[in-house]
């Protein structure tokens, strides 16, 4: 497991980047795939808990677009150039920022599902 090789003073950015580098591409395509399906489904069908179904697939996805740039964007032998280099810089950044806002609208819904609807 990943967590047992990482120090116990990891932070959540190093064991996720740790993660991703060990995992296959192909379950990152799934990862990728599988959330924008669930995330379009449910935002399309919009079933009781639609906003949870919707972030929780954005998250999904988020976290396989950024574990695909993060490693394309692993230090390679000195003659060879990573290709796009820039763009794989921003796409890291935008599934960063992307991803960790669906998490926070992932805690909020669930927690309004949680609490249910309040009356005073």
């Amino acid at each position: 497991m990943v967590a047992a090789e990482m120090p116990s003073n990891a932070s959540l950015a190093e064991l996720l980047s740790a993660r991703a580098r060990r995992t296959p591409p192909d379950r990152l395509v799934v990862d990728v795939v599988g959330g924008l399906a669930v995330a379009i489904t449910a935002a399309w069908a919009r079933p009781g808990t639609w906003v949870v179904w919707t972030a929780a697939g954005a998250c999904l996805a988020m976290y396989g677009l950024w574990a695909f740039a993060e490693v394309s964007l692993l230090p390679r032998a000195w003659p060879e150039k990573i290709a796009h280099e820039s763009m794989w810089q921003a796409v890291r950044g935008t599934a960063a920022v992307l991803g960790v806002g669906a998490f926070v609208v992932l805690l909020l819904a669930a927690l309004g599902v949680a609490l249910g609807p309040l009356t005073s």
